[in-house]
């Protein structure tokens, strides 16, 4: 079965064809906040290149966040507009689990979420710990306590230096592959997603929607 995974959840745009369980193309563009443009550029390019067509894709899995809410919304809304008219399989996954997979051991997928806030995710050995959440990061520094972990997304770098016990995984950046990988041992365990239904996993309101909720509340 070949998968074609894509995310644009951080400032990396990752596309990724699999086979199975076997990387057969990776593409990843660093420091892309025009996710709109470079993706569907990036998926041309790596079908081009790698020999690929469309018709040969059997499922569409795509990272929905947590994290930038523009990219999210552009990423998710590619994959339905492109699972609608080629007719394909879609499934959709946390971007958060796809770093975190990356690695043995403890893991901790983290991306700032800003203002003492980290979207977070805790795994172990490829078993969800903690879901997805949006938590402070003082208390996710007391879950994880005086254990070894392993940190790992975008942001890790940056609070490395919180943690008692922690050294930073081998890729931070987003990779596409593990987009794909998700994608795929979901569809063998639940089947493919409803694309009307699927929506961003932005775990918090927008700047945007804070605004009119709290324009309302004084109406």
């Amino acid at each position: 079965m070949k998968v074609l995974g894509f995310d644009t959840s951080t400032m990396t745009t990752s596309v990724s064809i699999i086979e199975d369980e076997n990387m057969l193309a990776l593409y990843s563009l660093q420091g892309s906040v025009y996710h709109s443009e470079s993706l569907s550029d990036m998926v041309n390019n790596i079908l081009n290149k790698f020999d690929f067509d469309l018709s040969q894709i059997d499922l569409i899995s795509v990272g929905i966040g947590p994290g930038s809410f523009t990219g999210i919304r552009i990423g998710l809304t590619f994959a339905k507009v492109m699972a609608q008219v080629l007719k394909k399989d879609i499934v959709a996954v946390s971007s958060l689990k796809a770093c975190a997979i990356k690695e043995d051991g403890l893991v901790g997928s983290i991306i700032d979420a800003r203002r003492g806030l980290i979207y977070a995710c805790l795994m172990e050995d490829g078993k969800v710990l903690m879901d997805d959440t949006i938590i402070e990061l003082e208390k996710f520094k007391d879950i994880v306590g005086d254990r070894k972990i392993i940190l790992q997304g975008v942001d890790a770098k940056k609070f490395i230096h919180e943690f008692k016990n922690a050294k930073l995984g081998k890729e931070l950046q987003m990779n596409a592959y593990y987009i794909a990988l998700l994608g795929l041992k979901k569809f063998k365990e639940v089947g493919g997603d409803d694309f009307y239904k699927l929506v961003p996993n932005y775990l918090k309101l927008s700047q945007a929607e804070k605004n009119y909720a709290d324009k309302n509340k004084t109406c």
